[in-house]
């Protein structure tokens, strides 16, 4: 495996693409990296016969089958729908060895963003035509004549069941919400639909994990008061409790495939930068053995082998990181790609079951990547698939790590972009969204690599709130959005101008928690920052809290008390549009029209607030957008409308 990523072919392309236009426009590149991924979601079937990926044409996805000795497409097998389908393919994966389940993205028009609503199809590499397994508005229990019971509601699948090739095991959650629905588990039979109940799970809301037989099966469900609850079963026996009460509380991966111990991720210590431990769990005596404390890092990835135990795992400190856990080709081959290709990001998505074609996607902060499949008939790895190729060969810069310690003494990380040609012209603090669950990876960005693009260093910060490091960092910014948080992220940029060189002028950016972010930190750190991009952003806590989408969510309320507060005079007082007075830094707002998330009423009554007071700022609306832009178009125009914000700011003095 000593080829390099055929990126480095095109390094005369790259220098073309990334010209800027002289006249002020915006870079050649930033239209590229606009346009995402053109090949997705490769997987080698189960018997090593077929690859399947979804390729992106004439802006429409499409699903491929290949025969992978030959890489030529099987006549009949690709699904591409149409514009008058309304629909096109998101992804998918093997069920069996001949049947292939999608998922797709619905109204896809040109005027409305895609979503998806729950549909599953699958594909039969022995039959002509795809079958509609289920869509949101559910299967009857005898689904070929409907008739029986409806059975409608979110399905999720579980498992295959190896020992019946003829049904998957399937849980659906009903969309209602009156009184305590609980989901229930079905065997839904692949040809026809049919469902067959199973059990219900424990509790309202309950996620479900099982063994590769189905026999056993862990559930887990965030209580009213928003802690987190655990159960088990086995074939013909009733839920019983997991007794689980660790510091960083327990993340499931795996139930072993003899059904006798579950694996996951916890914190044992209560620190907020405890290390995060991949631990072994006893399902009847709750015994606990830990087996790799990784310490205080993120996106830990364990893959296991075909018995249900750890093969290896995967991690990002400085960088990504790969340890065995005993001898397995799994680790081996993945672990030769992670030496060959240094400082990349390694990650498996697909294996037969013999473990003799093994398909793997190599790629970094500076480039999307490429698809590989080793191959145990001729011992070494072949080139499958680019990404998006024209994207790898604009050669773009990939992350620094910067750790620092904020000033009550927590540890925390962030990741640095630099422009690829001169100095600076500022740092831009960029500060992601959620804020807890979502944080910035060590992988390809296209914000980040744009407004590098456009001549700026960025930092990301991982600031405490953030998920990926443990339940413990993730709960320490509970009640703190615009408090200990914003500080984190103050305090992680003066550590990036203390050792970079990256200009004198900070501004800050983000969308949704991230566009509260931008927007509070000008009245928290009214001093520092000099301008500031707020997208998709939060502009009044209460009025948030009253009219967003998730508001009448099962357990919203317990989020919103624990995570974001519930005292009107705290909400106000972390809320910009009741502190405009403590402002003093230009704002550019970007909003979609039809935003449920952060509703538009914010935006809207922000601007209003605004016109009374004699702050610079712009805004920008746009009609048919949500929450972010997604058409195209839309994005262009709101790159060129932060570069001409961001070049006035430039040249403030």
């Amino acid at each position: 495996m000593s080829n390099k990523l055929s990126v480095l072919k095109g390094m005369v392309l790259s220098l073309t693409l990334a010209v800027t236009n002289v006249n002020g426009a915006l870079p050649k590149s930033v239209s590229t990296l606009l346009d995402r991924a053109e090949f997705t979601n490769a997987r080698v079937s189960p018997t090593g016969e077929y690859i399947s990926v979804v390729m992106k044409k004439n802006d429409r996805r499409t699903l491929i089958v290949l025969d992978r000795k030959t890489m030529a497409p099987i006549e009949g097998k690709s699904i591409r729908y149409e514009d008058d389908d309304d629909m096109e393919v998101s992804g998918g994966s093997w069920l069996t060895e001949t049947i292939f389940a999608y998922r797709v993205m619905t109204e896809n028009k040109e005027d409305h963003r895609p979503s998806d609503n729950g549909d599953l199809f699958l594909l039969d590499m022995e039959q002509e035509l795809p079958t509609h397994a289920w869509n949101y508005r559910g299967n009857f229990t005898n689904n070929t004549l409907r008739k029986g019971d409806l059975i409608s509601g979110y399905m999720q699948p579980i498992s295959g069941l190896p020992e019946d090739d003829k049904n998957i095991l399937v849980s659906v959650s009903p969309f209602s919400r009156n009184g305590g629905v609980r989901p229930d588990i079905y065997k839904m039979e692949l040809a026809t639909g049919d469902m067959s109940k199973v059990i219900t799970g424990p509790a309202r809301a309950a996620q479900f994990l099982s063994n590769k037989t189905g026999s056993t099966l862990i559930s887990w469900w965030v209580k009213p008061d928003y802690t987190t609850d655990f159960a088990f079963r086995r074939a013909n026996e009733r839920w019983q409790n997991l007794a689980i009460d660790y510091k960083g509380g327990f993340q499931p991966l795996k139930v072993s495939a003899d059904g006798l111990v579950a694996y996951g991720l916890t914190q044992l210590l209560g620190d907020v930068n405890a290390g995060q431990q991949l631990v072994k769990l006893t399902l009847d005596t709750g015994e606990l053995d830990s087996i790799k404390d990784f310490g205080f890092v993120s996106e830990i990835d364990v893959t296991f082998n075909e018995e249900g135990h750890p093969a290896f795992a995967q991690w990002v400190d400085d960088g990504p990181e790969l340890e065995m856990f005993g001898n397995n080709r799994l680790g081996q081959i993945v672990g030769g790609f992670a030496k060959s290709f240094a400082g990349y990001n390694v990650q498996l998505t697909s294996a037969d079951d013999a473990e003799e074609n093994i398909v793997v996607h190599v790629g970094s902060p500076g480039i999307m990547g490429e698809y590989y499949i080793w191959e145990q008939s001729t011992g070494s790895a072949r080139y499958l698939f680019s990404s998006n190729e024209a994207v790898d060969k604009l050669e773009l810069n990939s992350f620094q790590s910067v750790k620092y310690q904020a000033d009550d003494g927590v540890d925390m990380q962030g990741w640095l972009l630099m422009p690829k040609r001169g100095k600076p012209k500022a740092l831009i603090n960029y500060i992601h969204g959620g804020p807890h669950g979502p944080y910035i990876p060590h992988q390809f960005d296209e914000r980040m690599q744009i407004m590098a693009e456009l001549g700026y260093a960025v930092f990301a910060p991982n600031f405490r709130g953030s998920g990926g490091y443990g339940q413990n960092f993730e709960r320490a910014g509970y009640l703190q959005w615009g408090t200990r948080m914003l500080d984190d992220m103050q305090q992680g940029a003066e550590a990036v101008k203390a050792r970079f060189d990256v200009g004198s002028k900070v501004y800050i950016m983000g969308g949704s928690y991230g566009g509260y972010a931008s927007a509070q930190s000008l009245v928290r750190h009214s001093d520092y920052y000099d301008c500031s991009v707020i997208i998709a952003g939060v502009f009044d806590l209460e009025q948030q809290i009253d009219t967003w989408d998730a508001g009448k969510g099962f357990n919203t309320a317990g989020y919103e008390k624990s995570a974001i507060g519930s005292d009107p005079e705290f909400l106000r007082a972390n809320s910009i549009i009741h502190n405009l007075d403590r402002v003093k830094a230009p704002m550019l707002i970007v909003h979609g029209r039809e935003d449920t998330r952060t509703p538009m009423v914010g935006a809207e009554t922000m601007v209003t607030a605004l016109k009374k007071t004699k702050l610079k700022y712009e805004y920008h609306f746009y009609d048919r957008e949500g929450h972010g832009l997604f058409f195209k178009p839309n994005r262009m125009d709101q790159y060129k409308k932060v570069q001409k914000f961001l070049k006035r700011c430039d040249a403030k003095s």
